[in-house]
């Protein structure tokens, strides 16, 4: 292993490359999707799990699948304006609970 490639495995610490490992996983055998993925697979993906999962999760999915495409040296479909435009109607449809911490007693 050279030392660029030791400080660009460094550069990701492993709970990131396990955690975008199992949303690529989920992308391809759970919800049946092909890589290299275009901007309506993934606007579709984002709509099919839109009620399912938080908004964070599906940020992280999308995180993960771009730096997929990055890796493997294709376009990244995460930035197109279909895919932004759904996560911002899906944010706004399904707003995050925020969760508030019961008052201490004395």
């Amino acid at each position: 292993m050279s030392k660029i490639d030791h400080y660009l495995h460094a550069g990701t610490r492993d709970n990131t490359r396990v955690a975008y490992q199992s949303a690529v996983r989920h992308y391809e055998i759970e919800w049946g999707g092909f890589l290299p993925a275009t901007s309506e697979n993934i606007a579709q993906y984002l709509v099919d799990h839109a009620e399912k999962l938080a908004i964070n999760t599906l940020r992280q999915r999308l995180a993960a699948l771009a730096q997929w495409h990055i890796d493997q040296g294709f376009p990244d479909p995460t930035k197109a304006p279909l895919v932004k435009k759904v996560i911002r109607g899906i944010q706004r449809e399904h707003p995050a609970q925020e969760k508030q911490a019961k008052p201490f007693q004395l």
